[in-house]
């Protein structure tokens, strides 16, 4: 039997490759999604769109219990707040057997899991949104938005699902598809609302090669969530070390919300902090860290003839998915080429405390017009 047709007719099926990688995206960031919410709000809620069983039949835990595992064993559940993990799935089978799954979990009264009668994530989100985010509209809100098909998460969806002031979402985007079936006829009325309008067909026919054409899908999509004043990052999930499968797109109303992204991705990706396969998780980089930082440092030789504050080159390095460390060997490596210096603190523990300015300077700077 297919892939698709496993799907389509049978209660549990079989994980893939990609599960697994996925899975771990949830993982690292829901470790530190938790840390950061949990112990600063009472309460918190965890959206499972499309839960599925929560199990399948090679023994691997579905995404519900995923979430639900990592609340429970996390190393800093004592000073947690109450999770509430809401659990949606359209099939019958498949809810009754999500709750055999979720009655086998261990016992908290700060784990509140309330898996949800038979519906559709169109149909129910309004009600789900509801439940969300009672008792208070500034519960912090996490949607785990990961379909089976295009048509059943169009744009307009995913955004009624970030209507709160601290919603989150954390989507499944099918840029494989996208690539196969863009050009088909009459899939444009499919491809629209799925992005929210029409700014995806540049990327159709920029480029056809296929790891460009996903890249450019997954930077359309989120140039949608951008208009509408989001935060957003991607990381691909791959196949085989080649151009990524789907990638898992995270919107977020606070620049806040990418700082537990980054370290997700870099963890998975050592190299560039992009994307993942299964089989490349624990490989080595080649090249060390010399080629991680080169969308980094562009952008802060951007900043020459200027002085910058810490504040605005690390929300700047946060927003191209990096961290301060790589912040910090960006800053480093243009010093020693005497492109950037820091002004303030003269003197300081560190090349580059928080807190410091730092002057940049371009390499005709350098030029001595005398010599």
């Amino acid at each position: 039997m297919g892939r698709v047709d496993e799907l389509r007719t049978q209660t549990v099926w079989k994980s893939d490759p990609h599960t697994q990688v996925k899975h771990l995206v949830y993982r690292h960031y829901l470790q530190c999604w938790m840390a950061k919410i949990l112990q600063k709000f009472p309460e918190a809620t965890i959206v499972d769109c499309f839960a599925g069983p929560g199990v399948y039949t090679d023994g691997l835990a579905g995404s519900p219990i995923v979430v639900a595992n990592t609340f429970l064993e996390h190393t800093a559940n004592e000073r947690f707040g109450r999770l509430n993990l809401i659990c949606l799935e359209e099939r019958s089978d498949r809810v009754e057997e999500l709750q055999r799954q979720v009655a086998k979990l261990p016992r908290s009264p700060k784990l509140n899991v309330q898996v949800q009668p038979p519906g559709t994530f169109a149909e129910q989100q309004p009600r789900l949104s509801a439940l969300a985010h009672r008792p208070r509209a500034n519960v912090p809100v996490l949607w785990l938005i990961d379909p089976f098909a295009l048509k059943s998460a169009p744009f307009a969806l995913i955004r009624q699902c970030l209507v709160g002031p601290r919603d989150e979402v954390l989507f499944t985007l099918f840029t494989n598809e996208l690539h196969r079936f863009c050009e088909r006829e009459n899939f444009d009325k499919t491809m629209t609302p799925y992005f929210g309008g029409d700014h995806w067909r540049p990327a159709a026919t920029a480029d056809r090669r296929a790891w460009r054409r996903k890249e450019a899908f997954s930077s359309a999509y989120q140039d949608g969530l951008k208009a509408h004043g989001l935060f957003t990052s991607s990381f691909g999930v791959e196949i085989s070390s080649q151009s990524a499968r789907y990638h898992l797109i995270l919107a977020t109303h606070n620049e806040a919300g990418l700082k537990c992204w980054a370290p997700m991705a870099w963890k998975l990706d050592s190299y560039s902090g992009q994307g993942a396969s299964a089989d490349s998780l624990d490989a080595l980089t080649l090249f060390g860290e010399e080629a991680v930082e080169s969308r980094l440092d562009a952008a802060l030789r951007d900043y020459a003839g200027t002085e910058q504050r810490w504040e605005t080159l690390s929300s700047q390095a946060t927003r191209l998915n990096y961290m301060d460390k790589h912040l910090r060997q960006s800053l480093t490596s243009l010093a020693s080429k005497g492109l950037a210096f820091r002004v303030n603190p003269v003197v300081a523990r560190t090349d580059w405390p928080e807190g410091c300015t730092v002057r940049f300077y371009a390499p005709e700077d350098l030029i001595d017009e005398a010599s």
